[in-house]
């Protein structure tokens, strides 16, 4: 819990309001789906976490303007290699994925 609260903060502070799509392919890879089976993002919807947009809670993540939840025992929640190490959020159809960023 500690090391993904400072993995979200120091990605909130690397946050840029581009698309997630214009420079990381990895969020289009199929392995990532929403708990409902669905894939997590469309080209509209994810983008780097903005400061305040997402809580950690004790199973998982809050999207604070939505509400939605998503927990570590579903799908949606995932461990990327963003370069940054940023946070992203796909919120799709009453739908939250999140991915938890770790620079490589």
């Amino acid at each position: 819990m500690r090391q993904a609260m400072l993995m979200l903060t120091a990605g909130l502070l690397l946050a840029s309001p581009a698309l997630a799509h214009e420079d990381y392919a990895w969020v289009r890879k199929p392995e990532f789906k929403t708990a409902s089976g669905r894939h997590c993002c469309s080209e509209q919807h994810c983008q780097p976490a903005s400061v305040g947009e997402l809580t950690p809670t004790p199973n998982g993540w809050r999207h604070n303007p939505t509400g939605l939840e998503v927990t570590y025992d579903t799908p949606g929640i995932y461990q990327t290699e963003d370069p940054a190490g940023r946070v992203f959020r796909c919120v799709y159809d009453n739908e939250l994925c999140v991915f938890e960023g770790s620079s490589t």
